[in-house]
């Protein structure tokens, strides 16, 4: 397909159909294309012979295609995603968009499946599971996976594509949030239920229906870690309210408070309610006093909940034994957001690590190097350095020399200390605390 329409063909938008339907050539493939990508109706001969009489057949039974007289046209669409074939309703057309549309592979199920661990897990589970992709993510790498969604035609949709995709170890249950699953535990769960805050219950998949402000969200957050495994984790994309943008994260900051787990906190974007009313009412910008009607209800809605900042981020959590737990906030950009997995359990480590020492100085011991995608960025005649994650979150730390003197003799073999000693630097507060900040971001890895 990349061959065909270029790395965005995947990602194809209505507005791109007439344009990518024209490069397409009149071939089996370019076909196919057309039908399943594109939406766009073709003879019923064509058809046949791009997915042979089977796989039309199988289309037709499905409901996912119907006939239009002599020709086949998709009342849905298969896209490829993570190399998995994800089938979901067709084009998003706005406001006539049906209550229960299930939406497509869509920006932020890539941020979430960017997140998740990948290790081996036993069972897995992914709450408002949508078309599935969390959910046949995880099938790849858990012994048996449950998805549960309130919305049946997601609950279908999930269905077909686990059997699209060959996927035998994944199981659908009806339902709303955790009651499918009451007192199962799993070794990670995965959420992206509809968390945008919003005063309407236009779309199952983006409003949270039934739930006043961010209280699913907060719903979410605090019982993912009764649901977990100890070792286990939980990956979910929500939302949280505060009264203004100095100080935005005491609300998940509570709903984190003595759950048994470390946490990491992502704040991926943040707005005040008029700037979130737009963003999330876009689609209706065509028509100025439509939107501005929907701004002006958004907004005088936010304005009785007392919010002045909205934020839209990733909960990260790993549940271990102890007494002392941590939780850890950084920003991140969704734009540069890349498969964080690997670093995901580095911060982890990390946090263990750290729970409950008073000083860095109590790091001394310990065997660390920098991860192999970190990079130390000097700048010739400036003092100090800045050193890059190329990858996961992207994070970026700003350095002295002495530190990077340190980072240089960091091998995995030597101990901080004698690390230190080789530099020949002197064991100041302010490069133990960088140290202890590049090993929370996952930019040095444990080696003891």
């Amino acid at each position: 397909m990349t061959d065909l329409l270029g790395d965005d063909g995947p990602s194809a938008g209505l507005s791109d159909v007439a344009v990518f339907d024209r490069r397409l050539p009149d071939t089996p493939l370019g076909n196919a294309i057309r039908l399943l990508l594109l939406q766009v109706p073709i003879a019923r001969d064509d058809a046949t012979a791009a997915l042979g009489r089977d796989g039309l057949d199988a289309l037709l039974t499905t409901g996912l295609a119907h006939e239009d007289g002599d020709r086949i046209a998709m009342r849905g669409r298969i896209v490829p995603a993570e190399g998995l074939l994800m089938s979901f309703d067709g084009f998003a057309v706005g406001h006539d968009d049906p209550h229960g549309y299930v939406a497509s592979y869509t920006p932020t199920a890539s941020w979430l499946a960017a997140l998740t661990p990948r290790r081996r897990f036993g069972r897995a589970l992914d709450i408002g599971t949508g078309s599935g992709a969390q959910a046949l993510l995880a099938a790849r790498h858990s012994e048996h996976v449950i998805a549960t969604d309130l919305n049946p035609r997601a609950v279908a949709f999930t269905a077909l594509n686990a059997s699209l995709n060959g996927i035998d170890n994944l199981e659908v249950r009806l339902g709303s949030l955790f009651e499918p699953v009451a007192g199962e535990t799993f070794d990670l769960i995965t959420c992206n239920a509809p968390y945008v805050v919003s005063p309407e219950d236009r779309w199952q998949y983006r409003d949270a229906a039934g739930f006043e402000a961010d209280q699913l969200s907060q719903t979410v957050v605090t019982e993912v870690p009764k649901h977990l495994n100890q070792n286990g984790f939980g990956c979910m994309l929500v939302s949280w309210l505060a009264e203004s943008d100095e100080d935005p994260d005491v609300r998940v900051d509570q709903w984190l408070q003595d759950n048994g787990c470390d946490a990491w906190v992502l704040g991926l974007s943040g707005a005040d309610p008029l700037d979130h009313a737009a963003g999330w009412n876009e689609h209706l910008s065509v028509d100025a006093e439509v939107y501005g009607a929907a701004l002006d209800k958004w907004t005088a809605y936010f304005e009785e909940l007392g919010v002045g900042w909205i934020t839209e981020g990733a909960v990260l959590l790993h549940k271990r034994p102890g007494e002392v737990h941590m939780i850890r906030t950084d920003p991140v950009d969704e734009d540069e957001l890349e498969y964080a997995g690997d670093q995901v359990e580095r911060v982890f480590r990390a946090l263990e690590r750290v729970a409950g020492i008073d000083d860095p100085v109590e790091l001394l011991d310990e065997r660390l190097a920098l991860v192999e995608d970190a990079r130390i960025q000097q700048s010739a005649g400036e003092e100090g350095a800045t050193v890059i994650l190329e990858e996961g979150t992207w994070h970026e730390l700003e350095v002295d020399d002495e530190t990077v003197d340190v980072l240089v003799e960091l091998d995995g073999r030597a101990t901080l200390a004698e690390a230190i000693d080789r530099a020949r630097v002197p064991r100041r507060r302010s490069t133990l605390a960088d140290i202890q900040e590049l090993l929370e971001l996952g930019m040095l890895d444990l080696r003891s």
